[in-house]
């Protein structure tokens, strides 16, 4: 006989115990046994995901006395930043229930019965995290627990960047920004960093690309693929490595990893998410990532490389006109940079490449196409179109730049991409020169804070970045800097040759350092050696008439109350006009409709909020709606057939908002979704937003809606 003795938390939880027995002589046992642990009181907390700034909210306490015997309790509930507008006793046995304060109840609760309290609130804060506690006391047992709800202010998010660098040994200048006088100053908030070196700023943007909230191909390739080349380069040139996101760097590296392989496609290739088209230009940026994973000895898949290699060849070798000269330079540099140092076939490649420089080439193609050439041994060709790309820079003073001839919001046309790859591909071919200071000068300049425009943008830069790392001369810096924020000094700082490979400090301020109206920034250095400072200044404003509503895009969102009914011998939903107030269980159905300034726009996402309160429904497939296409019943479930795999191509639920990802935009789309109301109480639906995820600057947003859900009579 034998007898263990644990202790086990104080929550309700299925435990399962084996034990297993055996003798010197072998003989053996084993028992399987499961328990139920609670408390004899137990209080429990219903809250929404999150809360939104000024909503009124109806969080519930509910109360279980399974002792034996009825209980005189103690109810309390309290909470830092939501404040208590009233409360009440739901069932109608308690309505003698003594109310002793506002957020106290005492009151006898039967043996083996349950109480709910209702607690009215009011979201009396924008931002943080609100933390709801809740107690029951009697005088045998007690019970609380207490629970964390993010806050999220209303309005639009903006964001400002402020960027500048300074070479010169004294420096007294000063860099303004606003914030708007009807902005709530406690969702206001701004931060800074000081980099004495290009290292430093490499890092910061690296923590960037590691939080973007979206994981498509593209953007899982650009997580890790950057922090690849960067820890390589690091340890290239022997400088120490101080980075947390560099120090997590196989754990990011293994993630992405898996999640490719789950994007790969049936016929090896890649599209911007699982269930679009397999894409050229994300076949090919997946297997440069690949290729330079396996060269810094990261273990790859070889199945999946090789199977999108086969793919990246056949569309090459099969490219049609509707593939353009950037996206087939790019695949032929992404080919040869897989297959660089290995015996193939080059004689069809250079005859693609051959037949694409009898054209009028742009800067962004001619720079993918002068590396290629070098990767396959063709110096002197390369040299020629080094040569050629050199005549079509655009040079300012200290700054040079490549493209921008045309601009029609697309990647191929991106002149902050192409500098990127005219830089990267004049160190390859002909080593340092000041075109390529200039041109690197020009691209900090383009800065949008911490980083570049987009994730692609921000990677796309960082690849030449560190190339001219390992030739560049910012390694000796001797200078003291001072920062004053309003006229209080802010940050002062001593930089040294032992910092140009730190991580630099970000340095933040919030509302109680902010004024409404103008803030004035002033930079003082005294010293050799070069700054970069990048700061950004955020604020949520509610004046939507202030944002232009429709700069690409125009959106407007349509809500229906849900009712079952009979049609033709089946239960099916009939949509009722949405008045502003549904019941708590109910179903709202959204549509959201976008119009587009053109058609010829890729890689668009929809953003929209929801109301706190509320649950997505996910299992949308099991609604039939009257006189709804995409929810009629009539696809086949035997084929898997779902209508918006051919509307968009991927959707994501978060606690906020629902996002829809399409890869090429129509002049007019439509999207939907259904939503359950849970917690009774009034909130505000924040305007949904519509942008290009790599231009966000095209952008629109629709209206704010006002919507009250009531509890169940």
């Amino acid at each position: 006989k034998a007898k263990v003795e644990f202790k086990i938390p104080d929550n309700l939880t299925t435990w399962r115990t084996t034990v297993r027995g055996i003798t010197k002589n072998t003989d053996v046992g084993q028992k399987v046994n499961k328990f139920i642990s609670r408390k004899d009181l137990l209080v429990r907390m219903e809250t929404p995901r999150f809360f939104r700034q000024d909503d009124e909210v109806v969080i519930s306490t509910i109360v279980h006395n399974y002792l034996s015997t009825a209980k005189t309790t103690k109810i309390e509930f309290t909470s830092d930043k939501l404040k208590l507008v009233g409360s009440k006793i739901t069932s109608k046995e308690f309505e003698n229930a003594k109310f002793t304060s506002k957020r106290i109840y005492e009151i006898e609760i039967p043996a083996n019965s349950e109480l709910r309290v209702d607690w009215k609130c009011k979201v009396d804060y924008p931002t943080g995290e609100a933390t709801l506690k809740a107690s029951a006391l009697t005088n045998e047992e007690s019970d609380a627990m207490e629970v964390k709800v993010q806050i999220i202010p209303n309005g639009v998010k903006i964001i400002e960047p402020l960027v500048a660098d300074y070479s010169s040994d004294n420096v007294n200048e000063d860099l303004e920004f606003s914030i708007p006088s009807d902005v709530d100053l406690r969702s206001a908030n701004f931060s800074f960093t000081l980099n004495p070196s290009l290292a430093g700023t490499i890092l910061k943007s690296l923590d960037d690309l590691a939080g973007y909230p979206y994981g498509c191909v593209e953007q899982t390739m650009s997580r890790f693929l950057p922090t690849i080349i960067v820890a390589n380069t690091f340890k290239e040139i022997n400088a120490p490595l101080k980075s947390q996101t560099i120090e997590e760097l196989p754990k990011f590296v293994d993630a992405g990893l898996k999640r490719l392989y789950d994007h790969q496609h049936s016929d090896g290739g890649w599209g911007w998410w699982t269930n679009d088209q397999t894409h050229p230009y994300m076949t090919a940026y997946v297997i440069y990532g690949l290729s330079l994973a396996r060269e810094a000895g990261y273990d790859i898949n070889e199945s999946v490389f090789y199977n999108g290699l086969n793919n990246l060849k056949n569309q090459i070798t099969n490219a049609k006109s509707d593939i353009d000269e950037t996206t087939l330079a790019y695949m032929l540099y992404s080919l040869s940079t897989a297959m660089k140092n290995q015996s193939y076939d080059k004689d069809n490649y250079l005859e693609i490449i051959n037949i694409l420089l009898r054209k009028d080439l742009k800067s962004y193609p001619l720079s993918l196409i002068a590396i290629t050439l070098k990767n396959m041994n063709e110096t002197q060709k390369a040299k020629d179109v080094a040569a050629r790309l050199k005549k079509q820079v655009s040079e300012e003073k200290s700054f040079a730049f490549w493209g921008g001839e045309e601009w029609h919001y697309r990647w191929q046309n991106d002149n902050v991409q192409g500098t990127a790859f005219a830089v990267k591909a004049l160190l390859y071919v002909e080593g340092n020169s000041d075109l390529i200071s200039k041109g690197i000068n020009w691209l900090m300049k383009k800065k949008q804070g911490y980083s570049w425009r987009s994730t692609q943008e921000t990677s796309i830069v960082l690849f030449a970045l560190t190339d001219y790392l390992k030739i560049t001369k910012e390694l000796n810096p001797d200078y003291e800097v001072k920062v004053f924020l309003n006229g209080k000094e802010v940050a002062q700082k001593d930089f040294n040759k032992n910092d140009i490979y730190k991580e630099a400090q970000t340095f933040k301020f919030l509302n109680t350092d902010l004024k409404k109206g103008k803030n004035v920034l002033r930079i003082e250095k005294f010293g050799k050696g070069k700054l970069y400072f990048s700061g950004i200044n955020e604020f949520f404003t509610e004046n939507l008439s202030d944002i232009k509503h429709d700069n690409g895009f125009k959106i407007r969102r349509e809500y229906y109350v849900l009712e079952t009914g009979e049609k033709d011998g089946r239960i099916i939903y009939f949509k009722k006009k949405f008045d502003g107030t549904v019941t708590s269980g109910q179903d709202i159905f959204v549509k959201t409709f976008i119009e587009s300034k053109s058609d010829n726009l890729d890689y668009f996402i929809l953003e929209d909020m929801l109301p706190s309160g509320f649950e997505v429904v996910k299992d949308m497939d099991k609604y039939f709606i009257d006189g709804e296409n995409y929810y009629n019943g009539g696809y086949d479930y035997y084929y898997d057939y779902m209508p918006w795999r051919w509307h968009y191509a991927d959707r994501e639920y978060r606690d906020e908002k629902v996002a829809f990802f399409v890869t090429s935009c129509q002049s007019k789309m439509e999207f939907s979704y259904i939503i359950k109301a849970q917690i009774p109480g009034e909130y505000k639906i924040m305007p949904a937003q519509g942008y290009l995820m790599y231009y966000p600057e095209l952008n629109g947003f629709s209206d704010v809606v006002n919507i009250k859900v009531n509890d169940v009579k």
